[in-house]
């Protein structure tokens, strides 16, 4: 009887404890006010290149949640007005992001929105450069299992995109992309 009741607790406890992690991974890290949001992914990525006259750059990294695999953006920003009392630039931005799961099917977005740029001018008492962005990704296309995903569909964005405060070295960013979840309205 106790191998029995050992092996029914183990059938219970895999999927009880699979859940627990994916409710850590997926859940967790959305903000209070998102109740009604559900995260599609998160993506870590590594700036590759920015050339802070253009504001032109490359990132490179990984997605966890509905789509795992790997993220690629080429952004731009533009900045559009006088810095704000912190010190932080206003800015927009306009990138194309190429997700790839790994089977190798891919998703393509315009990812675009506004921002704050800090740069470390006087009274801004941020640590390096960059700052929060918002935004939408909208797909512009997909290739295998994602190929019946909608064109046109939009997403939620909000990231946090940071270098540290060393001349010339480059950072990270992390993104959250979201959508309502309409059984949660």
């Amino acid at each position: 009887m106790e191998e029995k009741a050992r092996k029914a607790l183990m059938g219970f406890a895999r999927p009880a404890a699979a859940l627990v992690v994916l409710a850590l991974v997926f859940g967790a890290t959305l903000r209070a006010s998102d109740e009604h949001r559900r995260l599609l992914f998160a993506q870590r990525d590594e700036v590759q290149t920015f050339d802070v006259i253009t504001g032109i750059g490359h990132q490179t990294g990984t997605t966890t949640g509905s789509v795992v695999g790997t993220s690629f953006v080429n952004f731009h920003f533009t900045i559009t007005g006088p810095p704000g009392p912190n010190g932080a630039l206003p800015i927009s931005f306009n990138n194309k992001v190429i997700i790839t799961d790994l089977d190798g099917d891919q998703l393509f977005f315009d990812n675009k929105g506004t921002g704050v740029f800090h740069i470390g001018l006087p009274g801004d008492k941020f640590a390096g450069t960059g700052g929060p962005l918002t935004g939408t990704y909208v797909l512009t296309g997909s290739t295998g299992k994602f190929a019946k995903w909608k064109v046109g569909s939009t997403f939620d964005y909000r990231a946090i995109a940071t270098n540290p405060p060393k001349a010339g070295a480059l950072g990270n960013v992390y993104v959250q992309v979201t959508f309502v979840d309409p059984d949660n309205d």
